[in-house]
């Protein structure tokens, strides 16, 4: 803190020394870069938020249409799927006790595989459909329904065991959508862990058969012996990526979708597939079905658009780096900063003109000053034709006119000075009347036996000769103490019965040096403040010791107390009253830093007031 003021203070002194024409020539450069450096710094924030703006309607309108693409096919899916489990042939395949041969297992197969094929043998993209029962994955057979890798049947025991089995059972017929998981790891196939992550990841929609067809004009129900199988398709993430693939708009962004849990469904980077999203958008971003944001990814920022699939609810992010929207807005910056400096330069030389011509009358004043400064007071200057400096020159003449005035006035000034002095002796008199007053009056009353208002009016005489024959800031401690038992002395005469005062100095070393009444107002709050509510039984304590370098003077009391705001009000807003402020910027003027003020309190039990000063 005290380097950065020495710096504070080098500059100031450089502007103070710094020549007239010199202070002209930089305001002027300062007048143009200021309004210049604004502008720029304006037209950058507009210019990039027009950008941003625009791009952000884009953006969601991209996402939007990504998402209603991806909802139709996802949608004739779903009605592909509804088809499927109403046919009635699939009904009466299903309809039996579990086969008990390997012959009658391949043949339900067959027809399965049959059945499927006939709603699902055009979708190319599919990784697998099957109808999976506890005991059988049913569509093995099938020649395969994807033209990126071998058929691979989901375990029928795994499957039951999975949570994807148990959502699906627990909605009773609903189509669920599941994000891309390791069907590996799901399904419980260790063995096939090493598979390319493009055929282990898989995203998937399943759906338990419980619908009634309609077999021969009748509605057929599924019996209760019956287990009802599972429709079961899985797709390839790439699937959902097709849909999301296209020549980016700008370099480096990319679409993804992610679940409404944060699961990734669909990402550039394979690795990531069936991850949290590490972004944690999905959290606090996706709180409406589509919009955009400005948000940061990693150390960078992006914008993001998003929409939500209604029918998996799904998101679908577009990611657009930030930098990549604003990368041309350099440009409109230098182009500013050439006009700045242009500008600068022509301040540079239209200042050096002005101020060359102001400073010429400055120059003869200076001379006529110099020869002011070496006694010779009948110099005048010319008068100017500028208005301001006509005005300078006038007074300046009258100034010296005014001087050789006041050289006259000293001698009778001094003379004054003189009788004052003589009347400041006569005033001394005054004290010196009121103390045989005092005096007088405390033998009367001590030849009347009043022996409490002879102690008051010693204590009050104290005090008097204290306060006016002392003009010093610092005093002697015991004289200090002195002066402060008789005002507590009056004080407690004055409150009779209210409340005692105790003192408690600590041996300090005789010598001790304090300021000049530091503890009266603290005392003075204490009576007045404190005990304004106190009938009887009120203390206050007077303590001081030494510690290290230090002095400790404390003033506690058991009065009414005060909340933390009030002190905060007196410490840091000087609201306490004139005594305390008084206090403060004493303490402050004499010792800096090195004094403390402190105010501990609690309402309706008391206040500690402690003062610290070095020793």
């Amino acid at each position: 803190m005290a380097g950065y003021r020495y710096i504070y203070r080098d500059k100031r002194d450089l502007w103070k020394n710094m020549k007239l024409r010199t202070k002209l020539i930089l305001c002027f450069v300062l007048l143009i870069s200021i309004p210049s450096v604004t502008n720029a710094v304006i037209n950058y924030k507009t210019s990039s938020d027009i950008i941003v703006s625009n791009a952000e309607d884009s953006i969601l309108e991209i996402v939007k249409k990504k998402t209603e693409i991806s909802d139709l096919m996802l949608n004739h899916i779903e009605s592909r799927t509804i088809d499927l489990i109403s046919d009635p042939d699939l009904f009466t395949l299903f309809d039996r006790q579990k086969p008990r041969t390997d012959e009658e297992l391949l043949r339900m197969d067959r027809k399965a595989t049959e059945i499927l094929n006939k709603y699902f043998r055009n979708e190319q993209d599919f990784y697998s459909v099957q109808l999976v029962t506890s005991y059988y994955s049913f569509g093995g057979g099938a020649t395969g329904y994807t033209t990126n890798s071998p058929f691979i049947s989901v375990p029928p025991s795994g499957f039951v065991h999975s949570y994807i089995y148990q959502k699906i059972a627990e909605v009773k017929g609903s189509l669920l959508w599941f994000p891309t998981y390791d069907w590996t790891r799901i399904y419980g196939q260790p063995q096939l862990g090493g598979m390319d992550a493009k055929f282990r990841m898989v995203f998937s929609a399943g759906r338990l058969l419980n619908i009634s067809p309609v077999i021969d004009g009748m509605s057929r129900s599924w019996p209760q012996r019956v287990e009802r199988p599972v429709l079961l398709i899985n797709f390839n993430e790439e699937y959902y990526r097709q849909y999301m693939a296209q020549t980016p708009a700008v370099q480096g962004s990319y679409f993804y979708v992610v679940s409404r849990e944060g699961q990734i469904v669909t990402y550039p980077d394979n690795s990531l597939l069936g991850m949290t999203d590490a972004n944690g958008w999905y959290k606090d971003q996706f709180t409406s079905v589509s919009g955009t944001a400005l948000v940061k990814q990693g150390k960078e920022d992006v914008l993001i658009g998003y929409a939500a699939s209604e029918i998996t609810g799904w998101v679908t992010v577009y990611v657009v780096p930030y930098r990549q929207l604003v990368r041309n807005l350099p440009t409109v910056s230098y182009t500013d900063l050439g006009i700045t400096l242009v500008l600068l330069l022509l301040s540079v030389g239209i200042a050096y003109v002005i101020s060359s011509h102001l400073t010429k009358p400055i120059k003869k004043m200076m001379a006529a000053i110099q020869l002011t400064g070496a006694g010779d007071f009948s110099t005048k200057i010319p008068d100017q034709p500028q208005l301001e400096f006509r005005i300078l020159v006038k007074r300046y003449n009258q100034m010296n006119e005014r001087i050789l005035e006041l050289i006259e006035e000293n001698y009778k000034s001094t003379r004054r000075e003189k009788e004052a002095e003589m009347l400041a002796l006569n005033l001394q008199l005054n004290p010196h009347f009121l103390y045989n007053t005092l005096n007088i009056i405390n033998w009367m009353a001590l030849e009347r036996e009043e022996s409490e208002i002879s102690q008051m009016i010693v204590s009050l005489s104290t005090m008097l000769q204290y306060t006016v024959n002392n003009g010093q800031e610092e005093v002697l401690l015991e004289d200090d103490l002195n002066w402060l038992k008789s005002y507590t002395h009056i004080m407690g005469k004055r409150y009779a019965g209210v409340f005692e005062v105790e003192y408690d100095i600590e041996n300090l070393p005789p010598g001790t040096v304090v300021p000049k009444l530091f503890l009266q107002p603290i005392v003075e709050n204490a009576i007045i403040h404190s005990m304004e509510a106190v009938v009887s039984g009120g203390r206050i304590m007077i303590t001081g010791r030494r510690s290290g370098e230090r002095l400790y003077f404390t003033v506690s009391d058991n009065g009414v107390g005060m909340s933390k705001e009030h002190i905060e009000d007196m410490l840091i807003h000087d609201a306490g009253g004139i005594g305390l402020r008084n206090v403060k910027k004493r303490l402050n003027l004499m010792y800096g830093g090195l004094a403390e003020l402190q105010i501990q309190s609690e309402p309706g039990v008391g206040t500690v007031v402690t003062v610290i000063i070095p020793y």
